[in-house]
């Protein structure tokens, strides 16, 4: 009240305005005449009244919302995909009666099916002797040529770019070509070897891509070759045929 006894209006700030309109979201329900004359102004310089400008923001977010299902209907298509490719790949392992027609099972699908552009299988030594359809080496030495000194003793599926060494080791007909590759450990009980995909591009298997498939991959490979073990006798190493 002022010295004369008139009232000086209060005046509230946009904050106050802003907490009391969202303690009470029904103010305007019996007001539609002051809802008419509000308006907000919008991006481009016009003024838009209240009603247009919710449903402006409507729009945009039901437009936000089909974005976001369309984007988890199509990463469901994609796993669907995958899914069934790798059941096939599952399918021609398991139906595999020999070790040569497992390795070209698990060759065939991951160049056809999964379209990966280089595929290399390497078997350990000494527990494949005399084994030609693929390159073989003691433990150690393919480990040192991968650069992984523990590669063998795990499951764990390394991504990434190689060195100069590496690639040309495990791609040696196309190590400049490669830009990205997998490692995937072959291990059941003991190391069998490794299974190794490269692609052109630096984007397929960068270094935090997700490796859940071509684990699940690597242990179905493992454990297929684990069959395929030659059972040495006190004459001779019989034919690496499946158990």
């Amino acid at each position: 009240m002022s010295d004369d006894g008139l009232e000086i209006p209060v005046l509230l700030s946009e904050e106050q305005v802003a907490e009391f309109l969202s303690a009470n979201p029904e103010f305007f329900r019996d007001r539609d005449e002051l809802l008419s004359k509000l308006t907000i102004p919008h991006q481009r310089g016009d003024a838009i009244s209240l009603v247009e400008r919710q449903v402006s923001v409507l729009r945009e977010r039901n437009a936000d919302l089909r974005e976001r299902l369309n984007n988890l209907l199509s990463i469901a298509r994609d796993n669907d995909r995958l899914f069934e490719r790798v059941r096939r790949l599952v399918l021609s392992v398991m139906e595999a009666q020999t070790l040569d027609s497992l390795i070209d099972a698990v060759d065939d699908s991951l160049s056809h099916d999964f379209r990966i552009e280089y595929v290399n299988q390497f078997l350990v030594s000494d527990i494949f002797p005399g084994v030609s359809r693929v390159d073989c080496y003691p433990k150690q030495e393919i480990c040192s040529n991968v650069g992984i000194s523990d590669l063998l003793d795990g499951n764990r599926v390394v991504c990434g770019k190689l060195r100069e060494k590496e690639l040309k080791f495990l791609f040696p007909n196309h190590w400049k070509l490669v830009k990205s590759s997998a490692v995937v450990p072959l291990h059941c009980q003991r190391p069998l070897g490794v299974l190794v995909v490269g692609s052109r591009d630096e984007e397929d298997f960068r270094v935090g891509t997700g490796t859940v498939y071509l684990s699940f991959i690597g242990e179905v490979l493992s454990r297929a070759l684990a069959d395929f073990i030659p059972v040495k006798s006190t004459s001779e190493t019989s034919a690496p045929e499946k158990i």
